[in-house]
Formats: structure tokens, C-alpha cells, sequence
């Protein structure tokens, strides 16, 4: 599996200027490359594809000794880009969604470049080395990659507080453990998630906590005049006030996710439609929760750990008796179930988890035969 570990550089003044021309190089390559295959199409109805530009790259790589000095798998993770971007665009047509055609890139907009392959590239005694940096660039290793593990690309990306590189390492996947212990996900907003077990995971909320700082930076931002130092500096905090939400929001997602792989062996957590949910009155507070980051989290967590994940199907697991199994209905402000039938008063989130439980086939603490066949199906595989 491939796992994405990411470090802050240390680079020092003559590196950090290396590398904001390393990344102006490719946001003009990358513009280049969108220009050439704009006016192929229009000028005559021909597709510039990937190869076809990594092939033109080569060829202007020989006649430019500037265009030579930087490595060529730098170059063509840009171009690579632009390609994901052109795929992006037509699924996104394909599946009736809003486009959204590849852009020019600003400086502003344009904040990483990478190695499509861990070539061109060395690490040596926690220092990167590579064609158009001087001497190696430093990288504070605040944990290390495992030593049964190998690095497969990397990326530089800069933001408010200088310059971060993501490794993408493969290392081997855990052998599944023992499935002794489940639980049921209901995520919510009030509170991020209730288990089914009674436990409950707190909502941090980032975004609504940060707004009047966020709501007073963006003001001074707007009183700066254009093209001035000021408003640099002012764009500068709203950028970290940004990237402070970011952060905090990661690692709630993180330790929150951590917490269930380490605690339980099955996780059973409804398959939302995020997307949906985005678009309705609670946009905010559902972007502000990011529970499609924490499954995401909980997946390759999971895989690591040979714990199992499974998603559910979401419909009524509020409305439906988690006792007897029947309907009933109660609106968004009631927090309280109370079944007429069984005589159940419980939790509204609780009745939605221990339902998120029963969906998955798993009984508290135990599998079923629906569970016990999926790990047989993928052992097999």
C-alpha cells in the first residue's frame, strides 16, 4: 500500500531561491504545455496526449540547455498534470457534474511541482539532492519511514510557513487480525460521531471557532491598496489563519480515526453522500466536519492496521428502531428516540449507530456470516 509521509524543509536563503524558480519553471511549463494543446485543437482538431508532449519535451530539452538543467522527472510530473487535469475535466463531463476546463496558472495559484518517480533525486543523511539546488536541502524528519519501505515519488509544496515535501512510500500491508471487536459510526454535526457502544467522539467545529478572526483578517485584507506591501503581508495572514483551521481539522480527523482502528477491529460507518450534503442548508457545517476526509482516514488506517472497514447503506438509520426494527419517524430537532412499539428510549445518535452496526452484519463484539464470508472473499483474493 502507499502511504503519503510529509516533512517541513529547512532550506537555507540560496535554496529557498532555488525553489521558487524551480516553481516558476513548471508553472510556465505547465502553462506552455495547456497552451500548445489548446491551439493543437483549435488549429486543427488534433489531441496533444501525455506521450505526445514528453516526446516534444525531449526533443526541446536537447535545443535548451536552460530547460536541460532541471531533471527531466520534475518536468514530466508537470506535464503528467496537466494530463490528470484534462482526465478530471472529461469525467466530470461524463458524469453530468460542473467541468471545470484546466487553467492558466497564476503565481499565486500555482504552489507545488514533484517527481513522478524517485529518480533524478537522493536522499543522503536527511538531505535531498537534485539538479538546480545547491548543496542539499535539509528535511526535519519528525518520524521516521519505515525501514521495510521504499519511496516511489515526492512532492514540494509551499505555503504560509515555507516549504513542506511529501514522500509517497510504499510498505507492506498488515495481515488482517483477529475480528473480535466492532462498532457502528454515526457522524453527525452537533457532535462528530456516536458509537455504538455508547461512547461519543467530540466536535471540533475548525471553521465556525476560527470565523471573526478569519472575518476581521479578510477585512484589513479588503482596506489594503492594490499591489502594495501591506496588502502582501495582509493576504499572508489570511493565508495562515486558513492553514491554522487546516491544521487543527487534520488532527482531530487523525487522532479521531486512530482511535478506532486502535480500539476495534470492524468499523461500520454509513456510505454518505457528502457531495449532497454539501449543497443543503447545513453546507457549511458538513464541509466544516469533513467526514469523507475522516473515512478516507479510516480506510488506509485500517488497511495498515488489518483492521476492516465497512460502509452501510445511510437511509433511516435514525428513523428505524435499532430494538425491534421498526419505522419511527421524528424530525431533525428531535435528539431523542422513543419507540412506541418496543417500548425503546434511547439516544437518537446511539439508535443510528447500533442500526449502522446491524446493516454491517455484525453483532456487539461478534461477526456474522455476512462478515465471516467477506474476510473468507478476500483472503482468497
Amino acid at each position: 500500500m502507499l502511504l503519503t509521509y510529509r516533512y517541513r524543509l529547512l532550506p537555507k536563503r540560496s535554496q529557498h531561491r532555488a525553489l521558487e524558480a524551480l516553481l516558476e519553471s513548471q508553472r510556465q511549463l505547465y502553462n506552455a504545455a495547456l497552451e500548445e494543446r489548446l491551439d493543437a485543437y483549435r488549429k486543427r482538431g488534433l489531441t496533444r496526449s501525455y506521450m505526445d508532449q514528453t516526446k516534444a519535451l525531449t526533443e526541446w530539452r536537447r535545443s535548451d540547455p536552460e530547460a536541460a538543467s532541471y531533471p527531466l522527472c520534475l518536468q514530466r510530473a508537470t506535464l503528467r498534470r496537466l494530463d490528470c487535469a484534462y482526465a478530471s475535466f472529461f469525467r466530470r463531463m461524463k458524469d453530468g457534474a460542473k467541468p471545470g476546463f484546466p487553467r492558466f496558472r497564476g503565481k499565486g495559484w500555482f504552489d507545488s511541482f514533484g517527481f513522478s518517480e524517485f529518480e533524478g533525486i537522493t536522499l543522503r543523511r536527511s538531505r535531498l539532492h537534485f539538479r538546480g539546488m545547491p548543496g542539499g536541502i535539509k528535511v526535519h524528519f519528525h518520524r521516521e519511514i519505515p525501514a521495510a519501505s521504499s519511496i516511489r515519488s515526492c512532492s514540494f509544496r509551499r505555503d504560509s510557513q515555507g516549504w513542506t515535501v511529501s514522500f509517497a512510500v510504499a510498505t507492506p500491508a498488515s495481515e488482517r487480525a483477529s475480528l473480535h471487536r466492532a462498532v457502528g459510526v454515526d457522524l453527525g454535526i452537533s457532535r462528530f460521531a456516536a458509537l455504538s457502544d455508547g461512547g461519543t467522539i467530540p466536535s471540533l467545529r475548525a471553521a465556525r471557532t476560527a470565523e471573526r478572526r478569519l472575518r476581521l483578517a479578510q477585512r484589513a485584507l479588503a482596506r489594503k491598496k492594490p499591489v502594495s506591501s501591506g496588502r502582501r503581508k495582509a493576504r499572508a495572514i489570511v493565508a495562515r489563519c486558513h492553514q491554522s483551521v487546516a491544521r487543527k481539522r487534520a488532527e482531530h480527523l487523525h487522532q479521531a480515526s486512530a482511535r478506532l482502528i486502535r480500539d476495534y477491529d470492524v468499523v461500520a460507518v454509513e456510505k454518505l453522500n457528502v457531495e449532497g450534503l454539501a449543497r443543503s442548508i447545513l453546507a457549511k457545517d458538513v464541509r466544516d466536519a469533513s467526514w469523507a476526509r475522516f473515512i478516507s482516514m479510516l480506510r488506509y488506517k485500517a488497511e495498515k492496521a488489518g483492521a476492516q472497514l465497512l460502509e452501510v447503506d445511510p437511509r433511516n438509520t435514525s428513523q428505524d428502531c435499532s430494538s425491534c426494527g421498526r419505522k419511527v419517524r421524528k424530525e431533525l430537532a428531535e435528539r431523542l428516540h422513543d419507540c412506541p412499539h418496543c417500548g425503546l428510549v434511547i439516544d437518537r445518535d446511539l439508535n443510528a449507530a447500533r442500526n449502522v452496526l446491524r446493516r454491517a452484519g455484525v453483532g456487539p463484539g461478534l461477526l456474522n456470516a455476512a462478515v465471516e464470508a467477506s474476510v473468507q472473499a478476500e483472503t482468497s483474493d
